[in-house]
């Protein structure tokens, strides 16, 4: 495997010179693509040892100086960048055997280029006994209309490679993302656990070395609940350049305003708790181009909840609907009766309610008198829904209670079903829950569960992103969350939908409340 790796670097250096290895980054992708992902252990060995070698040597040494000063450079890579010795001794004897083969072509002494030149002038001479014809008029036409496209075609490539080159080229040797929350004023302690969650991926990330070479660095800011101020707030941390990408823990209008901002910016934008549509879309068909979430969005909430009610609790008839009057609990109310009647299911009621007071006794009366089977609860804010189940119990209420209470975790009482992003007691995310509990010495409060979890998972899709992308910002980034697909990630496996630039398929954590805590159950996805 390593002599494939070997081979292939030389044969690069062979093609572009030695200069080639001035930029170690550059070699490490264009070995990833000769020779595939799973080299990648020992493209990152080979690129990390080449730019020490660089750093010590002041530029890119001769075979024979390299030669003579081998022991010392493994040594140095064994001490300064904790490799093993074998994989010291191998890293430098690759890059010994590079160099020897590609030399000659990477450096010609003056001479050759003299002569190189002098055949040209030869050729030149030729051309020049040739006989003469006199020009007309139409072949100067030709001409100019020839200059005229071959300096339209230069323009042209010439704004293109600034344009590439814009994306690859960083500000600093870092990557900087904003991290944007409500991080003062009610409820602020809940966005404070999301940053903790981001900064324990971060940290992870670096210990193994960062991306690209270059560490995460988290700038978290206090953002506004007012969209327009937001936006206004944002606008202005961007504006000196240098941030990679933005995750946002805010509320869905403040994401809404911010996206604008982003596409501006062509700054990548990703949203990790809200369900608004607008939050990635700008209109019904047509996506932001630099705002993505790792959260479902209320249409495919909606649509999972039918799917349980009809499939998994084989309910068709009955049910009624209590939700809040935001407009997040809206689109997902109406996402949800779309895809019931779809499935032929028969909605009893339905009734809009305040996230402070919960439904009315009048509605959960009806509700018991009319029969339903099941009651749904769609409540972002999660306290309503706490007060509603127990109105329902202390009336009699016998039926189903789903709550989908978006990326919330709050409530209480026994006997009802929730649906959402993850689940506290989920096996898989048991390793995240001790890290988080090792770094901060702390557990994660179970209401902000979903919201940190996410948030760390968001560092690492990005993480991932800028690995794969062919630059560090703008629109490579962008490309490279676009085409994200099958990203196994801590809470879900990610699959970015282009239609919408949210998850498609995703599974949804099912848990069901008992003996006063919430018991996850399995993940599904709607089909």
């Amino acid at each position: 495997m390593r002599d494939k790796l070997a081979a292939a670097a030389r044969e690069l250096v062979q093609t572009y010179g030695v200069s080639l290895l001035d930029d170690p980054e550059r070699l490490g992708q264009l070995l990833e693509g000769e020779c595939g992902s799973e080299y990648r252990r020992e493209i990152f060995i080979l690129s990390f040892a080449l730019r020490e070698i660089l750093k010590k040597e002041g530029g890119v040494p001769s075979d024979a100086e390299l030669e003579n000063c081998m022991d010392g450079t493994v040594s140095r890579l064994h001490d300064n960048l904790g490799f093993s010795r074998d994989d010291a001794l191998w890293a430098a004897g690759a890059i010994l055997e590079i160099l020897s083969g590609g030399s000659d072509d990477g450096r010609r002494d003056q001479r050759d280029q003299i002569e190189a030149r002098r055949g040209f002038l030869e050729d030149m001479e030729r051309v020049n006994e040739m006989p003469k014809h006199p020009r007309t008029a139409s072949q100067r036409k030709k001409a100019f209309r020839n200059g005229f496209l071959l300096t339209g075609i230069t323009i042209l490539f010439f704004l293109l490679f600034v344009r590439i080159t814009d994306s690859y080229i960083t500000l600093t040797d870092e990557h900087r993302i904003l991290f944007l929350g409500h991080l003062s004023g009610q409820g602020a302690a809940a966005w404070h656990v999301s940053l903790k969650g981001s900064q324990l991926a971060a940290d992870q990330i670096n210990a193994l070395g960062g991306v690209k070479s270059r560490p995460i660095h988290l700038y978290a800011h206090d953002i506004s609940r007012n969209p327009d101020t937001a936006a206004e707030s944002l606008s202005e941390l961007l504006r000196s350049g240098g941030v990679t990408a933005i995750i946002s823990a805010c509320g869905g209008e403040v994401n809404a305003a911010m996206a604008k901002v982003a596409d501006t910016r062509e700054t990548p934008l990703i949203v990790t708790k809200s369900g608004l549509i607008a939050a990635t879309m700008e209109a019904q068909d047509r996506p932001w181009l630099y705002s993505f979430r790792i959260s479902c969005d209320n249409n495919y909430l909606g649509e999972a909840i039918a799917y349980f009610l009809s499939q998994g609790l084989k309910i068709g008839r009955g049910v009624s609907l209590i939700r809040d009057i935001r407009k997040s609990a809206a689109e997902t109310a109406a996402s949800f009766e779309e895809a019931f009647r779809q499935s032929g299911g028969d909605l009893l009621y339905s009734a809009a309610s305040g996230a402070q007071d919960g439904i009315r006794a009048s509605d959960a009366s009806e509700m018991i008198s009319r029969r339903s089977e099941a009651v749904i609860m769609i409540d972002v804010s999660g306290g309503s829904a706490a007060r509603s189940g127990g109105l329902l119990r202390e009336l009699g209420y016998k039926g189903y209670i789903i709550e989908a209470l978006g990326e919330d975790n709050t409530g209480e009482g026994d006997g009802k079903w929730r649906i959402t992003s993850a689940s506290p007691d989920d096996p898989q995310l048991q390793s995240f829950k001790t890290s988080y509990l090792d770094k901060y010495n702390e557990q994660i409060p179970e209401d902000d569960f979903v919201g940190a979890v996410l948030a760390y998972d968001a560092v690492i899709w990005l993480a991932d992103a800028i690995y794969r992308a062919p630059g560090f910002q703008g629109e490579a980034l962008r490309h490279a969350l676009l085409s994200t697909r099958n990203l196994a990630l801590t809470h879900a496996t990610l699959t970015i939908d282009p239609r919408t630039h949210s998850p498609w398929n995703k599974a949804l954590a099912l848990a069901y409340r008992k003996g006063g805590a919430w018991k996850f159950q399995k993940r599904f996805r709607p089909k």
